[in-house]
């Protein structure tokens, strides 16, 4: 016979199908929980990144090595305090980095020669007239709007722009040598084409502060043209360049006080033997003959290693040997 359920035991079976079905139990809230806890990153698999975090920071430290040499010699040059910071290194297309770039603008194409391709520095026009200012003797004001710049204003800079590629070899020497050459200048960035619009590209940018007047100054590698130094840039490679490094270093440290310390050397004369009794009746003046020939090489010793043939003799009143020979390793001495 069937069971008639009682309203309490209704309502206890409604409550476990809620909760079974996810109905605001704690199940439901502990699932709603770990929803909320999944990360979603986006990735474009159009335009992939090619360089890795890791190699992202080489290229930056390498860099902004090459900022404080650069802000070093426009100190110099412009006679006032210049900071240059680096701002960025980011990966991005070659038509992206291309539409960033005002019209007008001051861009320095220049090769790498051991790579086998083109980068570009570009410079505000704004950083060159105030530069070029400065270094006539003007107090360099705030140029308001940019102008394209004159072929005389083109070989003031040209002789900056080589010094930031000097500093550019010398950031990079740690990694790879380089020679560099600058190539062209061209105002108008849709006119330079070093690589295709869909090439990954690494832009790194700085901010380049003088006095109260700041403004942008920009690097961009193709991505091509840095490939085959890319390993060179990964965490790995450097932790094993620098334990090499220091390992020369070291070397070198060993080499010089192994240089400068004191070793015995010298000289066996010759060897006899005697009997107890000859030798208790030794007396000053006595003569011992040895077992070594006039005419025989000496051995020279090095602590306790024979190292060399010499002939016996004095120079300047003091006892000496000629090295006439070496001694080599496991040689069979017959004298």
């Amino acid at each position: 016979m069937s069971k008639i359920l009682s309203q309490d035991e209704i309502d206890a079976l409604l409550s476990g199908e809620g909760i079974g079905a996810g109905g605001g139990g704690p199940a439901a809230e502990t699932a709603e929980e770990d929803q909320k806890e999944k990360l979603v990153s986006l990735y474009d698999f159009k335009h992939p990144n090619r360089v890795s975090k890791d190699q992202l920071r080489t290229i930056q430290t390498i860099h902004e090595s090459f900022a404080r040499g650069f802000a070093t010699h426009l100190s110099t040059r412009l006679r006032s305090l210049v900071d240059i910071d680096l701002t960025s290194v980011d990966q991005l297309t070659y038509s992206e980095f291309i539409m960033s770039m005002a019209d007008p603008s001051a861009v320095y194409i220049f090769n790498i020669k051991e790579l086998e391709g083109d980068a570009i520095l570009e410079i505000s026009p704004q950083l060159v007239l105030y530069i070029i200012d400065r270094s006539f003797g003007g107090e360099g004001g705030v140029i308001q709007e940019a102008r394209e710049i004159t072929i005389i204003e083109q070989n003031v800079m040209k002789k900056i722009v080589d010094n930031a590629l000097e500093q550019l070899v010398r950031a990079w020497q740690n990694i790879t040598p380089l020679t560099l050459e600058l190539k062209d200048f061209e105002t108008n960035p849709q006119l330079i084409q070093i690589s295709p619009p869909g090439e990954t590209a690494i832009m790194i940018s700085f901010e380049v502060k003088i006095s109260d007047f700041s403004s942008l100054l920009n690097l961009c590698f193709p991505y091509f043209v840095l490939e085959d130094v890319m390993p060179k840039l990964s965490a790995q490679h450097q932790i094993a360049h620098n334990q090499k490094k220091r390992s020369h270093h070291d070397e070198g440290i060993v080499r010089h006080k192994i240089r400068r310390a004191d070793v015995p050397v010298s000289v066996n004369l010759g060897t006899t033997e005697l009997t107890l009794r000859d030798i208790l009746n030794l007396e000053p003046g006595d003569i011992v003959r040895l077992d070594n020939r006039l005419d025989q090489m000496l051995e020279v010793q090095i602590g306790e290693t024979a190292k060399f043939r010499a002939k016996p003799g004095t120079y300047r009143n003091h006892k000496a040997v000629q090295i006439v020979s070496e001694i080599k390793e496991g040689a069979i001495q017959n004298e």
